[in-house]
C-alpha cells in the first residue's frame, strides 16, 4: 500500500528517507487516512495521519525514518530551550505523589530536553539523570548528567530505576512499544512510569483539526487517546494503569492564533474551552501513571 504525500522540497540535504509503518500497537497494516496537517514549525511539508482499523491507534504515516527525523528538529526547537525551573514544580509533585512513601530514589527523565526537571529533582535529593535522542538538547544547560540516545540504552540493562518519567516525549519515538518494554526492563519491580502525551481525543483537537497544537507533525509520530495509551502500557508489562487528563489553555490560544484568531485566542476564551474540555473528559493532554510488573 502506498500513501501519497503532498510535500514541498526537502528541508535539508541529503534527501529525507520516508518509511511506511504498520500499526505501532497491534502490528496490523490496515490504516485508514483521517487527517492531513502541515509542519507548522519548520519545513511546511504536509503529513498524513492514519487510524488503525483494528485497534484504533492513530499515527503519522508515511514518516521520516529515524535518521531523517533529525532534520525536523532545528537548533531553536522550543522544547529543547532552557526553561524556568518553576515549570517543573507540578511534575515534581506528580512524582512524589506516585510513590507509596515519600523518599529519594533513582530517576530517569526520558526525553529530558534541556534538563530542567532533572535539575529540580536533584535539588530534592534524587539521583536523577536525563536521556534525550537529540544531541543539542542533551547538552544540558543546567549542568546535570544527561545522556544521548533512547531506550533500550547500553548503559542500563537491568532494573535500576525507581521512577521513569516521559514528559511529552513518547509521541516522538518511532517504536513506542520497544521504548516502553525497555523502560519496564530497567525499572525495579513495582517502580513507577509516569507519561504525559497530547490527547488526540481532546475537545480542541476536534475543534481545530489540522491546526491543533498537539499534532506537531512530523515530530509527533503517535497520536494517543486515553484508550490507546492504556492499551499500550498494559501490552508492555505495566499494571495499575491510571490515565488522567491535564488542561493547557495556552495550547488553545496557540491553536486559535494559527487558525486566524478569534475569541478562543483570548484568555477568557481559552479558559472557557479548557473548562469544558475538563468537564467532558476531553482535556488537552493525558497523564498516565503505571506500575512495572516484574520482568519474567
Amino acid at each position: 500500500m502506498s500513501l501519497a504525500m503532498d510535500a514541498c522540497e526537502p528541508v535539508t540535504a541529503p534527501a529525507i528517507v520516508w518509511e511506511e509503518t504498520p500499526c505501532l500497537l497491534c502490528g496490523v497494516s490496515e490504516p485508514l487516512p483521517i487527517l492531513e496537517a502541515d509542519d507548522a514549525y519548520a519545513s511546511r511539508m504536509r503529513f498524513l495521519l492514519v487510524r488503525c482499523r483494528t485497534c484504533g491507534l492513530c499515527f503519522t504515516n508515511p514518516r521520516p525514518d529515524p535518521a531523517s527525523i533529525r532534520a525536523f528538529y532545528p537548533a531553536d526547537y522550543r522544547c529543547h530551550q532552557k526553561k524556568n525551573e518553576r515549570g517543573a514544580t507540578w511534575q515534581t509533585e506528580l512524582v512524589l505523589a506516585a510513590l507509596p512513601t515519600p523518599r529519594q530514589g533513582r530517576l530517569l527523565d526520558f526525553g529530558c530536553g534541556s534538563g530542567g526537571f532533572v535539575r529540580r529533582m536533584r535539588t530534592l535529593g534524587w539521583d536523577a539523570i536525563g536521556l534525550d535522542a537529540v544531541e543539542n538538547a542533551a547538552t544540558s544547560t543546567f549542568d546535570v548528567p544527561v545522556f544521548v540516545g533512547t531506550l533500550p540504552h547500553p548503559n542500563w540493562t537491568s532494573p535500576c530505576f525507581d521512577v521513569i518519567t516521559m514528559w511529552q516525549s513518547l509521541e516522538h519515538v518511532h517504536q513506542p512499544l520497544e521504548v516502553l518494554r525497555a523502560a519496564r526492563q530497567v525499572l525495579v519491580p513495582g517502580g513507577k512510569l509516569i507519561v504525559t502525551v497530547p490527547n488526540f481525543d481532546s475537545l480542541a483537537s476536534g475543534w481545530f483539526g489540522p491546526n491543533w497544537y498537539g499534532l506537531d507533525v512530523p515530530r509527533h509520530l503517535t497520536h494517543f487517546t486515553p484508550a490507546t495509551l492504556e492499551r499500550m502500557l498494559v501490552a508492555t508489562g505495566f499494571s495499575s494503569v491510571r490515565v488522567d487528563q491535564r488542561q493547557h489553555n495556552s495550547w488553545i490560544r496557540h491553536c486559535a492564533a494559527r487558525a486566524g484568531g478569534g475569541w478562543l485566542e483570548t484568555r477568557w476564551g481559552s479558559r472557557l474551552m479548557g473548562w469544558w474540555g475538563r468537564l467532558t473528559g476531553r482535556a488537552e493532554s493525558l497523564l498516565a501513571v503505571a506500575r512495572a510488573l516484574p520482568v519474567s
